[in-house]
């Protein structure tokens, strides 16, 4: 056989590996012995083209029986231990020998060796032994006992092999004849190759489908280490992304928040403490009318209380900030626009901003009610029911699928911590300084509550109860303002002055863990940002947050632990 035909050879060899690697694991069982076969037949059909082409010096010998019946094309069903996998073949083919003419050495590939080297931690070499026709016999017969030996350990075994059909004639040839019969062990060695190759692949491929792994311990221990992280990071389930705090609703995640109006006259008793107000995952609270206002945020609208208020109207201050987390905005009246005036139903057209009205719903407490048990006085008796706040949803057709770019992502540590070395036992906090021309007079006051490890006031607690309020940050934001004078107020002759805040950003504070830290904050592309001093964004710590929400140009401010005063 010439050189060209042994590179045809290797090449048709290299081929049938190539398609056998490249296996779908969705073959079926019954394939892969014919791929075998038709590998085996193209093997033996060259080797006999050759014999043809000797057939003027010597005898055809006869064409070895590579036929598998269909029993032992059958591949067996093994369940391999874990680590275990035995791929070791008969001493005989492990043996050196070297080649009449040169020496030829064939190596499994890498990707084949492997599964070999973990389980029987050597190299194995396969190369052939002399074809003396005594030997030859001697040697099968070791072979068929080998080969059921590793039938009955459920190994690959090459048992479909007789070296006794490759026996070479013990006769003399001429030396041309000589010539091309010492390259007859190189066939027949990449013939056993092949079947090797195949094999192993079979084996591979017939394993995969049922799933097992065949990496190294070391793998699967990696492999289970990284399951076991992932499951305890995700264990508490995803993060409510208005606190911060594990085990937030799964259904609720890619939903929008919403934002209830709530009553805050400070003069009034009756307002307070405020239904709901120590469940809301943010309060804010801002300057309206010579006093203050309340928003209430929850991220998940399937789990609020089923009493909260007393519910307000709507000025487009407190719209526009719920703006910057995407919410659905819910109240109980508005005002107008007159005059100069801008009013929340300009802004709600304006801006297209989705929103309720419970003055146009039935107080029969589905979805809006009144409660009068504190006080008769209208303004300060109505209530949202929030356990029906999906329903209302649905039932007003408002969209209730978040869009993230109208969100804005607030930033947390993974665990309580410190924010800076700066002392906040207590803050003070005010909107805006009647003596810097400011109009609204209360004063807010919070104070660090060590067995809480969270900020607490009694602002709205009353004569009607504790409002127990516990907010693990406290944010101070002072904006731009202006007073926006609308005159004969719902036709009384009497002027109403109104607050307007510009969403322009500036300076504020955030504290946390009896901490505090000077920060700025803006708006951009219709989102919140806040950083420290150092231009890093803000991380508040997981728990709820309380926002005041003051004047920079009003005498509005922040004072901290104003409890340590002369």
């Amino acid at each position: 056989m010439s050189d060209k035909e042994i590179d045809e050879i290797l090449e048709e060899i290299k081929r049938h590996a190539m398609q056998e690697n490249s296996a779908e694991s969705s073959e079926s069982e019954a394939e892969e012995p014919e791929q075998r076969q038709d590998a085996f037949s193209d093997i033996i059909k060259m080797i006999n083209e050759e014999d043809t082409e000797e057939a003027d010096t010597q005898e055809e010998p006869e064409a070895a029986d590579l036929s598998f019946d269909d029993e032992q094309a059958e591949e067996p069903e093994i369940e391999p231990e874990e680590n275990d996998v035995d791929f070791s073949l008969p001493e005989e083919e492990k043996a050196v020998e070297e080649a009449p003419e040169e020496e030829v050495s064939f190596t499994i590939p890498a990707e084949e060796t492997k599964p070999q080297e973990e389980a029987n931690e050597e190299e194995e070499n396969f190369e052939f032994l002399d074809t003396e026709e005594s030997e030859a016999q001697e040697e099968a017969e070791q072979a068929e006992a080998e080969i059921a030996e590793e039938e009955e350990e459920e190994a690959i075994s090459l048992n479909d092999i007789n070296l006794d059909d490759f026996a070479t004639p013990n006769e003399e040839l001429d030396d041309k004849n000589a010539k091309k019969k010492s390259k007859k062990p190189l066939i027949i060695a990449l013939a056993i190759i092949l079947i090797i190759a195949l094999g192993v692949g079979i084996y591979f491929g017939f394993f995969h489908k049922k799933g097992d792994d065949f990496s190294t311990t070391a793998t699967k221990n990696a492999a289970s280490e990284s399951t076991t992280v992932t499951a305890e990071s995700t264990a508490l389930g995803p993060l409510n992304p208005l606190t911060g705090e594990s085990g937030y609703n799964q259904s609720a995640i890619g939903k929008r928040p919403v934002a209830v109006v709530v009553e805050n006259e400070y003069s009034t008793e009756s307002v307070r403490p405020q239904w709901g107000i120590n469940e809301a995952d943010i309060v804010l609270e801002g300057e309206s009318e010579y006093s203050t206002r309340l928003l209430f945020f929850w991220a998940d609208y399937t789990n609020m209380p089923s009493q909260i208020g007393s519910t307000r109207s709507a000025r487009p201050p407190f719209i526009r900030f719920s703006q910057l987390f995407d919410s659905v905005f819910i109240h109980a009246g508005l005002s107008k626009s007159k005059g100069n005036y801008v009013g929340a139903n300009t802004v709600f057209e304006s801006e297209n901003v989705d929103h309720i009205n419970l003055l146009t719903y039935s107080e029969d407490g589905t979805y809006f009610g009144r409660d009068r048990s504190r006080t008769s006085t209208i303004e300060h008796t109505g209530y949202l029911n929030g356990k029906n706040t999906a329903s209302l949803l649905e039932k007003a057709g408002i969209r209730t699928d978040l869009k993230t770019e109208r969100f804005s992502s607030l930033e947390f540590n993974e665990s309580p911590q410190p924010l800076s070395d700066t002392v906040a036992t207590s803050a003070k906090f005010v909107w805006s300084d009647t003596g810097a021309s400011g109009h609204c007079p209360k004063v807010g006051k919070f104070y660090y509550d060590t067995s809480l490890a969270a900020y607490s006031t009694n602002d709205f607690d009353s004569d009607y109860g504790k409002a127990n309020v516990e907010f693990q940050n406290l944010i101070f934001l002072l904006d731009k303002t202006e007073y926006v004078v609308k005159s004969n107020y719902k036709g009384s002759g009497n002027s109403e002055t109104y607050c307007d805040y510009k969403l322009s950003g500036g300076k504020g504070m955030v504290l946390s863990q009896g901490t505090a830290i000077d920060i700025t904050w803006g708006v951009e592309s219709g989102k919140l940002w806040m950083k420290d001093s150092k231009g890093n964004n803000v991380k508040l710590n997981p728990g709820k947050s309380y926002i005041g929400y003051g004047s920079s140009n009003k005498g509005g401010g922040v004072v901290l632990n104003y409890d340590n005063e002369n």
